[in-house]
């Protein structure tokens, strides 16, 4: 581990904590469900509903950000309330979790704007991931008015490939999967000079690379106060590049 200063980080806009509806009929899954989303940080579970009428019935009170759905349900079917929700057009965002894997059912959720779908059974890893994916969409959104065409195309399902996103020519696809890994591996947000040692690069190189992250949303750039001398901008991973 480095020996650093002692560094202060800069104020942030912060995320509320996501508030989630879970929609699901069986009691141990709706339970398994809860845990696993109050497991990853920034997520906090307002309410259970056990069919499509009690989800339609708690969504304008207990306003949710975001509705954890399954589809086969009695009274109404987690597409219902989907089709329902876009119909009157409520800001909530919707993961589909559910043993429907045909490809009609699929195609279906994502016409109607779902942010992610997850086939029964699934790991706890899996699940986070998910989640930790939609929460850098939510900070995305929240602390920008205005993106760009690389941060749109980063939170679409259908991506351009990064020979026509156009990469440029001083960064080189092998060493920006090497930081990203060397990223991935730590427990911490980094400097330059700390990544440069890390990966065996020059400090130069290291910055160009990570500043290139940053501006496409594979890293975070967070701006840190040392108790002597100038701040340093230190990176952490949000994202792995493309393959």
């Amino acid at each position: 581990m480095w020996n650093l200063p002692y560094v202060f980080p800069m104020k942030r806009v912060m995320l509320m904590d996501i508030k989630v509806l879970i929609v699901e009929d069986d009691p141990m899954v709706a339970e398994i469900n809860k845990k696993f989303t109050e497991a990853v940080k920034g997520f906090l579970v307002v309410g259970q509903a056990r069919n499509g009428m009690e989800a339609m019935a708690q969504i304008p009170v207990k306003q949710p950000d975001l509705v954890i759905l399954d589809i086969y349900m009695p009274q109404c079917d987690g597409m219902e309330v989907l089709q329902e929700i876009r119909k009157q057009d409520r800001p909530v965002d919707i993961i589909m979790i559910t043993a429907a894997d045909d490809t009609v059912t699929v195609s279906k959720a994502l016409r109607q704007g779902v942010v992610a779908y997850i086939t029964k059974p699934f790991k706890f890893e899996r699940y986070k991931a998910v989640l930790e994916g939609y929460r850098h969409f939510k900070q995305t959104i929240m602390q920008k008015e205005n993106l760009g065409q690389e941060e749109i195309d980063g939170l679409l399902p259908v991506r351009m490939t990064r020979e026509e996103r156009d990469m440029p020519k001083n960064i080189q696809a092998q060493t920006l999967q090497r930081i990203s890994q060397y990223l991935l591996e730590q427990a911490q947000s980094f400097s330059a000079e700390e990544v440069a040692a890390g990966v065996g690069m020059s400090r130069v190189t290291s910055r160009r690379y990570l500043e290139y992250m940053a501006e496409q949303g594979l890293a975070e750039r967070e701006l840190y106060y040392i108790a002597v001398g100038r701040p340093i901008h230190r990176f952490r991973l949000v994202r792995q590049p493309e393959k």
